[in-house]
């Protein structure tokens, strides 16, 4: 008996814990993950090759979730360019979320995100078959955690790649407080990192 392939998608993401949280849900949910970690990688790898959903973090290396997305649209030949498209954002300000809506994004999820609220919008909107977690994952005590990444074994491997970018900010001090652009994106991304890991 056939199986229908997994539906596709294409995760953009430059935090390497939010990055490990979203494709081990996705994949958990029955997607076929694709990852890449800058805008310029997620343009092309969305225009060569046809995703059913593009997950598109909203601040990126190179080229923002929202840009990609235009210039996606705007190319008549690119193969994903009608692709669902959800962006994902640490950036509370609904005006920023409505920005994001207005670039052609079906949802905007904000981050922290667990994973029954990324099913939830997956089920909305129609997309793959957003299944349950393996059952056979035993759940941790804390609720938090489990809510925000799913299973125990995606929740231990978020909090060593947490504590790994927590000691990397320590070497990275000296150089970021002198440059208010790069410590901003770095706390940025730890806003979003901390989140997951309950």
């Amino acid at each position: 008996m056939n199986h229908p392939a997994a539906p596709r998608v294409l995760l953009a993401e430059d935090d390497p814990v939010s990055f490990a949280f979203l494709a081990e849900s996705l994949r958990g949910l029955g997607f076929e993950v694709q990852g890449v970690a800058d805008g310029q990688a997620a343009l092309k790898a969305s225009s060569g090759r046809q995703f059913d959903l593009l997950m598109l973090d909203h601040h990126l290396p190179g080229l923002d979730g929202d840009m990609v997305l235009r210039a996606l649209r705007a190319d008549a030949v690119a193969a994903s360019r009608t692709a669902i498209a959800i962006a994902t954002t640490a950036e509370p300000d609904p005006a920023a979320h409505a920005c994001l809506r207005d670039a052609g994004f079906a949802r905007v999820l904000a981050k922290p995100l667990d994973v029954a609220h990324l099913r939830e919008a997956l089920r909305q909107l129609g997309i793959g078959c957003a299944q349950t977690p393996d059952n056979r994952i035993s759940p941790l005590d804390d609720e938090a955690g489990m809510r925000a990444s799913g299973s125990a074994e995606a929740l231990t491997a978020l909090r060593g790649l947490f504590a790994r970018e927590l000691d990397a900010l320590a070497n990275e001090w000296s150089d970021l407080r002198d440059d208010a652009f790069a410590l901003a994106s770095r706390l940025h991304r730890l806003r979003a990192a901390c989140g997951f890991c309950g």
